[in-house]
């Protein structure tokens, strides 16, 4: 299990510092890689711009993303909404190198995230603070990205949750053994993270 994490996080580790450009068809996604992308995301649609017109924003469409990783030398990323494993499952036998369970999408399980301890292929996640992050951690994210505000290109969120978890865990990082246990607890994050 251990070597699948190291997999899983090599390639997160590849891509920290780069740019991962969103792509909606396969000109997009060769331009984005002469571009200098470390990835791109294949996506069908906007998703805010479905949610706002009452739609439900599901995964791409297997045939498009396939097409964009035939002509893509790097690695290509898929969404999945938060909860839907099948998804999930779908997007791993298409064979792209990194999932997003995101909440751009609809969420299918507002409760449960995806054990993505399960799959073969490394998630990436959103998280607005540091209990988020741990949580998504130990559902087995190899990658924590901050939230923005979906659809605006405004980044003040992303800045803000980025803040609000450099903050905490500097925080923790002076904490002692017993108040770290008291913290897990309240962070409703695994202790051993």
């Amino acid at each position: 299990m251990s070597q699948q994490i190291n997999l899983k996080t090599g390639l997160a580790e590849m891509l920290k510092g780069g740019v991962i450009m969103d792509v909606m068809n396969v000109e997009q996604a060769k331009i984005a890689e002469a571009a200098g992308a470390v990835a791109v995301m294949a996506l069908e649609r906007i998703p805010s711009l479905i949610r706002s017109q009452g739609g439900v924003a599901r995964m791409s469409d297997p045939k498009m993303v396939k097409e964009i990783m035939a002509v893509s030398s790097i690695p290509v990323m898929a969404k999945c909404r938060i909860g839907h494993f099948a998804e999930a499952q779908i997007l791993q036998e298409l064979g792209v190198d990194f999932i997003d369970e995101s909440e751009v999408l609809t969420p299918a399980d507002e409760e449960n995230h995806i054990n993505k301890q399960d799959f073969r292929v490394p998630f990436v996640c959103g998280c607005t603070n540091l209990g988020e992050a741990l949580r998504r951690i130990g559902e087995g994210a190899a990658l924590i990205r901050t939230k923005g505000e979906p659809g605006t290109g405004n980044v003040v969120e992303a800045v803000r949750h980025m803040r609000t978890l450099m903050k905490e865990i500097r925080r923790l990082s002076a904490m002692d053994a017993a108040e770290i246990f008291t913290e897990a607890k309240r962070l409703q994050a695994p202790l051993d993270l």
